[in-house]
């Protein structure tokens, strides 16, 4: 068993407790009426078996799952010593790590440092023999990004997904405590990894108790690793419902008193539909629940869109991520070779098999020019354009929000006191609202171009001067630079935009559980996003002509 620092704490210390806690899963009860207490600046490891509820229990002290959620309903307080409602300052080092892909080691760090939610007290950090020898002259508050990483041994030019799962679990460790929370959580930190990796984080914990003194709680089903190095034991007790405290000396019967949850556990879901009548019943409910989400996307959207951005920079930041995924150079070439298909289409069919072509061409070649320029600028390429983005953009990016979802990114926001709408739903409308139109005229010029080469190909005697002449004659309104029309244009590509921007990011918010779920939530952003497409332009079009 590890030493303890008896004295090396401070007095003002307080300790992390809860009261009468009874948390509810649906139709069972996990907790019931749970009186604890987690010390200050010491290492509780709660132990239980898988599917005890011991992440939920960690959530619910995190302060991300709501009394009355969903799925999950609790009662009671969680609050420090002495405070009878306030709750502390928490980080969680999530069991998937939850980092931020898209940014560097030293921008998940500084997402951090930028969204403390209070200065630390520096009362609190006392370093000892085993600290950085830094934090006697520099508080480690006042550490700066690289510093941290320093600290923590991690490298700081390796992209994250190269880094290896120990190297992603101290950097879990580093963004979290630069957060400078007063209670740490540790959510099954060996899980996936093997016997002597695990070790290494067991003692990776140890040692940033020692150094940072912050209070840390552990919930894991590996008690071999990690009793070594706890100050106080529960046990998450399935049969009883309850936290029972583990007197040290019995912690090595620990495995004989861990009750295998599926022992306890009834089967009490429904069974899966067999008969056609059950299986389109299923089919009806799962369409009238997209349709609700559909709808309650539409009816956030507002709200949504407010401006409460904690930081502009981290906004600008995610809107520039979002631009490059809804109109980066890959999306470029999809709507170029889009335009050129639509373009080439409408313009050399339209001559090659008009009805007695030989004897109508010649005195309609120039009203077919225009009626083609016409309709590809009002309707053609702005239908298909827009139904393109929906499709490709919108699952690019619900995808990216789902998976941010599934990997716990999201509650990492949350933890922080960032609310996903300011860096993801924000970003996304933008992102969409600027390149909707975009797109849509990259489409249109290269439908433009095509039709050009189709019809001086088709009639080489008069090349493309009389096409250009022809071609834009419905659409020129006098001595104006903007062709006629271009409101209603734009008025499509602003509300199919942002209505995919919406349904994409509800999509991708929605509770994952799977990859299967990640799956699901971009095959439904693909649906719902080209219906509402269709819809508009058919709704636009009846006001329009």
């Amino acid at each position: 068993m590890r030493e303890r620092d008896s004295d090396s704490t401070a007095a003002t210390d307080k300790s992390l407790v809860l009261s009468d806690l009874t948390i509810r899963a649906g139709d069972r009860c996990l907790l019931d009426g749970v009186d604890a207490t987690f010390p200050g600046s010491k290492i509780t490891v709660i132990v239980g078996g898988s599917g005890a509820g011991k992440s939920v229990l960690l959530r619910i002290l995190a302060g991300l799952l709501p009394p009355q959620g969903d799925a999950v309903h609790w009662t009671g307080t969680v609050a420090e010593t002495g405070a009878a409602t306030d709750r502390p300052s928490v980080g969680i080092v999530f069991q998937q790590f939850a980092l931020f892909d898209e940014l560097s080691a030293a921008g998940n760090v500084q997402f951090a440092i930028d969204h403390r939610r209070r200065p630390a007290d520096r009362s609190e950090v006392r370093p000892d023999e085993d600290a950085d020898p830094r934090a006697a002259a520099e508080p480690p508050e006042e550490w700066n990004a690289r510093q941290w990483l320093e600290h923590l041994g991690v490298p700081q030019n390796t992209p994250i997904t190269a880094l290896s799962g120990g190297q992603k679990q101290r950097l879990a460790i580093a963004r979290t405590l630069a957060s400078s929370p007063d209670v740490l959580l540790y959510d099954e930190p060996t899980s996936g990894l093997d016997s002597a990796t695990g070790r290494m984080v067991a003692d990776l914990i140890r040692r940033t108790q020692s150094v940072h003194h912050r209070t840390s709680i552990v919930v894991t089903h590996d008690y071999e690793t990690l009793l070594p190095i706890a100050d106080k034991v529960y046990l998450l007790d399935p049969s009883q419902q309850k936290l029972v405290e583990i007197p040290e000396d019995q912690w090595q019967a620990l495995p004989d008193r861990m009750v295998p949850v599926a022992a306890l556990r009834h089967d009490d879901s429904a069974p899966p539909p067999t008969t056609l009548r059950q299986r389109a019943g299923a089919l009806v409910q799962h369409f009238f629940e997209g349709t609700g989400g559909a709808i309650s996307a539409a009816l956030q959207l507002p709200r949504d869109l407010l401006p409460v951005v904690p930081r502009v920079r981290w906004a600008a930041r995610f809107t520039l991520h979002y631009l490059r995924l809804v109109a980066g150079p890959s999306a470029w070439i999809y709507l170029i070779l889009a335009g050129l298909i639509i373009g080439f289409t409408s313009t050399y069919f339209t001559f090659r098999f008009l009805p007695f072509r030989l004897y109508t061409q010649p005195l309609l070649i120039d009203e077919l020019l225009a009626s083609i320029g016409f309709a590809l600028y009002r309707i053609l390429v702005p239908i298909l354009a827009t139904i393109l983005i929906a499709a490709r953009c919108g699952a690019a990016v619900a995808a990216d929000v789902g998976v941010k979802q599934y990997g716990g990114q999201i509650d990492a926001m949350r933890t922080l006191d960032v609310t996903p709408r300011a860096y993801l739903m924000l970003p996304i409308a933008i992102a969409f609202l600027v390149g909707t139109p975009i797109l849509e005229w990259v489409a249109f010029e290269a439908a433009r171009f095509i039709s050009m080469l189709a019809f001086s190909g088709s009639y080489p005697q008069i090349g493309p001067y009389f096409w250009d002449q022809h071609f834009e004659r419905n659409l020129i309104d006098g001595s104006a630079w903007w062709f006629k029309g271009w409101a209603w244009v734009l008025l499509k590509n602003l509300t199919c935009g942002l209505g995919t921007a919406a349904i994409a990011y509800h999509q991708g918010l929605r509770p994952k559980h799977s990859a299967s779920d990640v799956s699901a939530a971009i095959t439904s952003t693909v649906l719902w996003t080209t219906l509402f497409v269709l819809v508009v332009h058919f709704a636009v079009a009846l006001m329009e002509f």
